[in-house]
């Protein structure tokens, strides 16, 4: 009879399974997260959307129209789109006068030490060109101002002549950015590379100092709308004012002792300063956003129409107030026409405000908010343009 073995047993490690890396599980929720892009994202941006559109109600003060525009999801992600378009668009403008700057440093190949004392000189130029800016400015409200074409030649003259004072102040600077790498070269070469480097330096710097004040112009022009005398100098200065700040974060970058991530550590912070001085100076910045976006997608159109209505769906009382231009038309079928522009428009709610309102700044929206009307775009039609004669005849005023 043959023997039969005992069963042999394979022997079990007594150390327990690795456990993940710590350092994975962030990278893998994260890839996770981006994996179910699929759910999360509609809702997401539904959410940004439909905050953003209450905003802008809010802001012409009429937040009650939020559940009668949400019926159509397309315009929703339309003005989403728009939204963050324009969101980009001002980052990209108020980003302008920083990256011409670092253009202007990444002509100039020198070491880290002269790197921060040609940024300082650098600085100083721009400075000079804010001066003249400033002055120029200053010169409007005196019916005294140069035109473009003739101010920024002479703010790329000055540059170049301010850098070409301040590098000859430094040798060794001086020799770094203006000088052809050592070798046999004519003289008539090194001339001419000395003039197109301090010329391409003279433009890069002056329009650093010129672009900064179109964001803030902007920014200040649409809050405020059109000033005079008095508010004119004030909203010049605060326009100067800001577009200082726009240059601080990248001076602060160059400036700054350290690392690469401590420098940009530190500009971070200085632009979240200059963020917060920012607002403090101009605190509707998310309206001018949402604002702006409005304009862009055509919610609101400042433009001047003529409205036909029924009376059988809008009675004439509705618009029997003074700053209302009321044409009847002529016959049986009961039309009318009111001169106005649209405030907003989503979905089948269209809110119009009279005419002689269309062009007051942001600011002062309030003062003629209860003046506006929100109808139903299915029941409102826009009158083509009329000729005076064909006016005269057709239509008359109420």
């Amino acid at each position: 009879m043959t023997a039969v073995s005992p069963p042999t047993t394979i022997p079990q490690s007594s150390s327990p399974a690795p456990a993940p890396s710590a350092s994975n599980s962030p990278r893998q929720a994260l890839f996770k997260l981006l994996a179910d892009v699929k759910w999360w994202l509609p809702v997401v941006s539904t959410l940004i959307s439909i905050s953003l559109l209450t905003k802008y109600l809010w802001v012409i003060h009429h937040p009650e129209l939020i559940l009668s525009s949400l019926g159509n999801p397309s315009n929703l992600v339309a003005w989403l789109f728009f939204s963050l378009l324009i969101l980009a668009s001002l980052l990209l403008i108020v980003s302008v006068p920083s990256l011409v700057f670092t253009v202007s440093m990444s002509v100039c190949t020198v070491d880290r030490e002269l790197e921060k004392r040609l940024a300082f000189r650098f600085g100083l130029i721009v400075g000079l060109g804010y001066l003249l800016l400033s002055l120029n400015l200053l010169g409007a409200l005196f019916d005294h101002i140069m035109a473009p074409a003739y101010f920024f030649p002479i703010v790329v003259v000055a540059a170049a002549l301010a850098l070409i004072i301040l590098l000859h102040r430094d040798a060794p600077l001086r020799n770094k950015v203006l000088e052809l790498p050592a070798g046999p070269r004519k003289p008539w070469h090194r001339k001419l590379y000395y003039t197109a480097t301090v010329g391409w330096l003279g433009t890069l710097l002056a329009f650093t100092s010129v672009s900064g004040v179109m964001p803030a112009q902007l920014a200040i022009m649409t809050w405020r709308g059109g000033d005079s005398n008095e508010e004119a100098f004030g909203a010049i200065a605060l326009c100067l004012l800001i577009m200082c700040l726009y240059l601080a974060p990248v001076l602060a970058f160059y400036l700054t002792n350290g690392d690469a991530m401590k420098r940009i550590g530190r500009a971070a912070q200085v632009l979240l300063g200059c963020i917060f001085v920012n607002a403090m100076l101009l605190p509707a910045l998310l309206d001018l956003w949402v604002y702006s976006a409005a304009n862009l997608i055509k919610i609101r159109d400042n433009t001047e129409l003529s409205y036909v209505l029924n009376e059988k769906d809008y009675p004439k009382e509705v618009f029997s107030s003074a700053p209302w231009q009321l044409e009847s038309y002529q016959g049986p079928n009961g039309l009318y026409s009111v001169r106005a522009f649209r405030q907003f428009r989503f979905g089948d709610t269209l809110l119009i405000c009279p005419a002689s309102y269309r062009n007051i700044g942001l600011k002062e929206i309030d003062s003629f908010a209860d003046r506006c009307i929100a109808l139903s775009e299915a029941k409102v039609h826009v009158a083509a343009p009329l000729l005076n004669k064909e006016a005269a005849t057709v239509a008359k005023p109420d």
